[in-house]
This record gives structure tokens, C-alpha cells and sequence, in this order.
């Protein structure tokens, strides 16, 4: 008998399964007539689809796919989601859409130097945004970092002074960098792990242990949690200039539009029906999500939908990647691109965690007795706000944002020159005592609790039931009226949302932070799916498809924001690597930058450096200008063809851009890269084959 099904997000209409599709290892489809999930070979590839024909929707479930930590990959798609099917159709595969475009041929994740991914930490720095000098056009102000060897040691020597309150709240900008001690506690009490144990077995033990053991910091991880909408181009950058930083990648994607209309799982069904994102598989985690809010905030139905994307990717981010205390994570839109040495820095060192998390503090193991949540422990008297946020002082801001130059189209159109404008990502650091509902023992302001504590000593960690992320959960994902309580990880985001007022309000953000590839895509149809799956539809939701296209090509023409009022971008400069092989030097020694900002950045050396800093690009952009062309001359996907348009599809994965006729190269080579980058471009590839 066909089996049957409820349609996700509308139980009402049941359907019947004609068939289920699965996925051999050689990514061809075998079609079997009622076959039984029990019946799937174990040689299938990571997950199989059911076919429904009548409404050309498609049920993707995945088996078990663990890293050699022992993390569930694929936990968010072990209980199947439906989908509609490409262009409307079961048939259709992922290359023959309109959207989809190959990705680079030479695609591998960025290779950095030592100095970038084991920084010195002692005696580094990383630059923190100046909003009193020139409303932050003027040079930063420069934190110290240290190892966190030696601030756990400072930790221990400030902690016998026996201070109570480290009043971070009260502090200025200025205040929280100057060259002092700024005390912050780990909550570790263990040794120091890192030359006695492997990876695989440590990080095989903190998926595996309690939320209330603390881990070594010096071997803490980075998350980032992005929301995907068909823009291949933009992830095969993310992925691969952040793959040796980032531990896990949790990727969101909706089966349907922020605007509401059916959507295909674009990632999820790339991820497994095709090779391209094979070199990053092992730190990828899909998270296909139905989109069940409807409602109008007053700005439309897009972005209540958008909030509760953000919730959820941070959410179920957070218990995907099994975070544990002291971990980092990120969100962002995927187009907002941190800057990758300063995501490094922030990972393997101290003296920064301050300013987002205020004077730290770790979880209490339940397992010593007299320890209570308040979430199963009402004496407590946890008080909350009014979005029913629990009013705990656990941190001094939800995050800390990358202040980001802001680039329209490509990286020759922005949307200022002499600041960054707009403060994402965000990063904040995972709290095990939030998660737990644990309360803490020192302040960052003024508010105090009393503790009222069972005598039963119970171990919630030991019961079932118990979410050991409860913290990091909100009870009423149904809609965007905040009525629910807990954690609204989109405030994550919007803490430094308000970019004109983050001087007035003394928010620490990272200077030169990052770069925003707003709308950086290659053709117009990738356009047309921006402006109408978007939360800021209503911009061109009443144009036809011709209007729609001459209004997309006259705003990029003339350097006019793609969505509103016609705001006009300027024309930028683009700073690439004297050397392609040796690409951007940095120098982020402490000493260096502060006898500089003494100097009021007057030597011409500093000058010149500056300047490199503040008109650098992503990595995987220089070392692939031909196939990322219009990312840097935006007349690449316009009035020129893009390498793919022009090397016949067959040989899309096996061109060799070094051996292809000069006359060829110089139609899809940007033409402002010098001679000598040019050749020593085409001489690395050479050698590397």
C-alpha cells in the first residue's frame, strides 16, 4: 500500500507517496515503488528522498553522518522535511536551475600561514573602534591580547585580592581597552591540555561531557550560524576562507521564502546530491527549517519571518555543534565576511572576552550538591522583562559586532569610504551557566540576587527530560510577538544593529572588522530571486519581470542601493597582494600600533599600511579573480561573460585557467590586476598541478 503523509506546515491535506528516491555513492537516482525505509542499503549516501508527483514535493531525511568526534552532522534532518522540487518539479536536479552556478574549478579552503592560525598571542593586538576620534574615522583604539595561559594566571592573582564586582556596564570604550588587566574567569580549574592530549580525543570528550564541566579555553571552538538563500557563489567564499578557522558551519535554509512562497532546499540537496561542498563536508550542519510564522509586524510579513530564522539558526545552532562554556559563536548574514585574521586572534587569545561577556565566571557542578536552576527551582525568583528575557547578569552586551565596510554589487562600489557602517557580525561567547539557568557569584552592574537554594540536591543533568539548553531556548517560536520566555538570539544581532548610535552607547566593535558583499551575485536571475524572496520584497513587489531587470541594471550602472530610495554608493579602490603566493602581510604587534597612534599615524610607513588594511580583500577573491570576476569589476554578469559563460559546461570542472588561449583569458581576467600578479597567478596554478 502507498504510504501516507501530513504535509509539513498545513496538516490538514494528506498526500500519497508514489515513490521514494534514494542516492547511491555514485550520485544516481534509483526509483523503487513503495520501497520501506528498512530496506535502504547502508552503501546509500547520506540521505534518500521521498517523491510525491501530484504537488512536486520532495521528503528529504538524512542517516547517521558523525565526525571523528562523534558529532551528529545531520541531527537536524534525521526526522525528514518536505520540500518543493526544483523549478517546481521532482525531475529537475540541483545544475539545471537557473539559479545555481559552478563554483570555481580551483574551490579549496585558504591556506593560512602559521602567524594567522597560531598567533603569538603575547604582545598581539586587535583594534577596537574610536568613535571619539572623528566619529570613528580616525585611527582605533589598540587592546592588548595575551595568552590565555597567562590571563588565567592573572585571573588567580586578582581573585585573591578578594574584589566582589567588576562594574563593566559603567565602563566607556576607552576604559575597557586601556592597558590594564581586565579580569575574566574562565571558570577552568583543569591543566592545561594541549600538549598531552590529541584533538580527536579531547574534543571526543567535551561533546560527550556535562554542561556543567568546564573544558580547556586554550581549545575552544568557533561556530557560525548563517541563513542560505541559493547565493552558491557567496558560500563557496565563506566556506572556504573560514574553513581552518571556524569548527562547524550550521547552515539555515527555509522551505519557503521570507516573503512566503515554497522554496527548495538549495544547500541540503547541493550538500548531498553533488561534490561542491565535499572539501568542507566534515564541518557542515544543514538546518532545513519550515517557516510557520504569519504575520505583519507593521514593515511587512518578510521580517517577522527573518527574526524567527535568527532565533532558530542560533537555537538549534547551539545544541547542533554541542557548545559547551567558554566556546564562541557567530551569526550573521552570509554575506557579511569578518575579517579572517581577527576571528583567529579572537579565538586562540585573551584579554578581549571582557567585552562582550564582562567578568565571565563558569558553571557549578551540579553533581557537588546545593546547586539550583531556576528553571526547575522556583525560590529562586528569576525575574524577567518584559519579552520574558531572564533579567541574570551574565554578560555586559549580548555581543560584540565586526564594523564592516559596506560594499554594494562589487568591491569597487561602497557605501562609504571612510568608515565602515555596518557592525556584523556578531560573536558572543557561549555561557554554560545561562544555559543551565545557573545564577552567578560576581556582577558586571549593580544588580543583585538573592539564592534560595533546595535541600534535595537534585541533578537535573541526570534527568531526560531535562534541556541542558534551555537557557539558549525561547518557549514560543509561533510568532514574532515576543510572548513566550528565555533567549531571543536575534537581539544577538541587533545589539549593534544601530550603527550611529553604538559611540553614544559605549559598544566595543572591532575596527576594520569585516566586509559586507551585499548583493554580490552574478546574474540577473540570482537578482531576481533576491528582490522576491527577500524581507524587503515590497521594494519591487508590484513590477513586472522586464521592469524589474532594467531597474536592477540601471541601480547597479549607477551605483544605487538595490533596495528603497536610490541611494548612492561611491566608487572604491581595491588593494591587492603585491605577491599572489605570499598574499597580505599584517603586522598586529602591540607596540607597533600603539607608538603609532601616539604619533598620531604620521609616519608614511604606518600610512601605507593602513591603507592596505582598510582596502584589502576577502583571500578567496585575489587568489580567484577569474572565477570571482564580478565581484571585483561589476561589469563581469553584465555587459562581460562570466568564466563559466564562456568555457563550455563540460569542461567546468577540469578547466585549467593557465592553459586556456591568451585570447580567452583576457575576456574573463579583470584587466586592472598587474602583469606580474597575472603571471605569478598562472605560474602558482601551474606548479600546483
Amino acid at each position: 500500500m502507498p504510504q501516507k503523509y501530513e504535509l509539513v506546515g498545513n496538516p490538514t491535506i494528506t498526500k500519497t507517496i508514489i515513490s521514494i528516491i534514494t542516492l547511491k555513492c555514485s550520485n544516481e537516482y534509483i526509483k523503487e515503488d513503495n520501497i520501506k525505509q528498512s530496506s535502504i542499503s547502508s552503501d546509500m549516501k547520506d540521505y534518500y528522498i521521498k517523491e510525491e508527483k501530484e504537488n512536486n514535493y520532495l521528503f528529504i531525511k538524512g542517516k547517521s553522518r558523525k565526525d571523528k568526534y562523534g558529532l551528529e552532522l545531520n541531527i537536524n534532518i534525521l526526522d525528514g522535511i518536505y520540500n518543493i522540487g526544483f523549478n517546481n518539479s521532482t525531475e529537475t536536479k540541483i545544475e539545471d536551475i537557473k539559479l545555481y552556478t559552478p563554483p570555481c574549478p580551483n574551490l579549496q579552503p585558504f591556506h593560512y600561514p602559521d602567524s594567522i592560525i597560531n598567533p603569538k598571542c603575547e604582545g598581539s593586538s586587535v583594534q577596537i573602534t574610536n568613535y571619539r576620534n572623528d566619529n570613528g574615522k580616525g585611527l582605533p583604539y589598540v587592546l592588548h591580547l595575551d595568552s590565555i595561559t597567562n590571563q588565567m594566571k592573572k585571573w588567580n592573582s586578582w581573585e585573591k585580592l578578594n574584589i566582589t564586582n567588576q562594574i563593566y556596564f559603567k565602563k566607556t570604550v576607552k576604559e575597557l581597552v586601556d592597558n590594564e588587566y581586565h579580569p575574566f574567569d574562565y571558570g577552568y580549574i583543569g591543566n592545561d591540555t594541549t600538549s598531552d592530549i590529541d584533538d580527536e580525543t579531547f574534543y571526543n570528550s567535551v561533546v560527550t561531557s556535562r554542561m556543567d564541566e568546564v573544558s580547556d579555553p586554550r581549545r575552544r571552538r568557533v561556530f557560525t550560524f548563517i541563513l542560505f538563500n541559493g547565493e552558491f557563489d557567496l558560500l563557496d567564499l565563506y566556506l572556504a576562507e573560514f574553513y581552518e578557522i571556524i569548527d562547524y558551519f550550521v547552515i539555515y535554509e527555509s522551505n519557503s521564502t521570507f516573503t512566503g512562497k515554497p522554496k527548495p532546499l538549495y544547500f541540503t540537496r547541493t550538500l548531498f546530491e553533488t561534490d561542491r561542498y565535499d572539501k568542507f563536508k566534515d564541518k557542515l550542519i544543514p538546518l532545513p527549517m519550515e517557516t510557520i510564522v504569519d504575520e505583519d509586524n507593521g514593515r511587512g510579513k518578510g521580517f517577522p519571518k527573518e527574526h524567527l530564522a535568527r532565533r532558530n539558526v542560533i537555537e538549534k545552532g547551539l545544541q547542533s555543534v554541542q557548545a559547551r562554556h567558554g566556546d564562541i559563536f557567530m551569526h550573521g548574514d552570509l554575506d557579511e565576511f569578518p575579517r579572517p585574521h581577527i576571528l583567529s586572534l579572537l579565538k586562540k587569545c585573551g584579554g578581549w572576552e571582557h567585552l562582550q561577556a564582562g567578568v565571565g565566571g563558569g558553571p557549578k557542578s551540579f553533581k557537588n550538591g546545593n546547586i539550583d536552576s531556576y528553571f526547575v527551582n522556583n525560590k529562586t525568583n528569576a525575574k524577567t522583562n518584559k519579552d520574558g528575557e531572564y533579567l541574570i547578569d551574565y554578560n555586559r552586551d549580548r555581543s560584540v559586532g565586526f564594523l564592516s565596510w559596506f560594499y554594494e554589487y562589487s568591491l569597487n562600489i561602497i557605501e562609504n569610504k571612510d568608515i565602515g557602517t555596518v557592525a556584523h557580525p556578531n560573536i558572543a561567547i557561549f555561557d554554560a551557566r545561562r544555559s543551565l539557568g545557573q545564577l552567578v557569584d560576581r556582577y558586571n552592574g549593580n544588580m543583585k540576587m538573592k539564592r534560595e537554594v533546595d535541600d534535595d540536591n537534585y541533578d537535573p543533568l541526570l534527568d531526560p527530560t531535562f534541556n541542558p539548553y534551555k537557557g539558549y531556548t525561547y518557549t514560543d517560536n509561533t510568532n514574532d510577538r515576543r510572548i513566550g520566555k528565555g533567549y531571543l538570539g536575534e537581539k544577538l544581532r541587533f545589539a549593534t544593529s544601530k550603527v550611529n548610535r553604538l559611540g553614544i552607547e559605549e559598544k566595543p566593535v572591532f575596527w576594520n572588522g569585516g566586509w559586507h558583499l551585499s548583493s554580490f551575485l552574478p546574474t540577473i536571475d540570482q537578482f531576481l530571486n533576491k528582490v522576491a524572496s527577500y524581507s524587503h520584497n515590497k521594494d519591487y513587489k508590484y513590477k513586472s519581470q522586464e521592469d524589474l531587470k532594467e531597474d536592477i541594471i540601471s541601480r547597479i550602472k549607477e551605483h544605487y542601493y538595490i533596495f528603497g530610495s536610490k541611494k548612492k554608493y561611491f566608487d572604491n579602490k581595491i588593494v591587492m597582494p603585491e605577491s599572489y603566493t605570499k598574499g597580505y602581510q599584517y603586522n598586529f604587534d602591540y607596540i607597533y600600533w600603539q607608538e603609532n597612534i601616539k604619533a598620531n599615524g604620521t609616519n608614511q610607513e604606518f600610512k601605507d599600511y593602513l591603507d592596505r588594511l582598510t582596502h584589502e580583500i576577502p583571500n578567496q577573491i585575489w587568489k580567484n579573480p577569474i572565477c570571482y570576476s564580478f565581484m571585483i569589476d561589476r561589469d563581469y554578469g553584465l555587459e562581460k561573460k562570466l568564466w563559466w559563460q564562456v568555457i563550455p559546461k563540460e569542461e567546468w570542472k577540469t578547466v585549467r585557467f593557465e592553459q586556456l588561449d591568451e585570447k580567452i583569458l583576457n575576456e574573463i581576467t579583470p584587466q586592472f590586476i598587474s602583469e606580474s600578479f597575472r603571471n605569478e597567478m598562472f605560474k602558482a596554478m601551474e606548479d600546483e598541478h
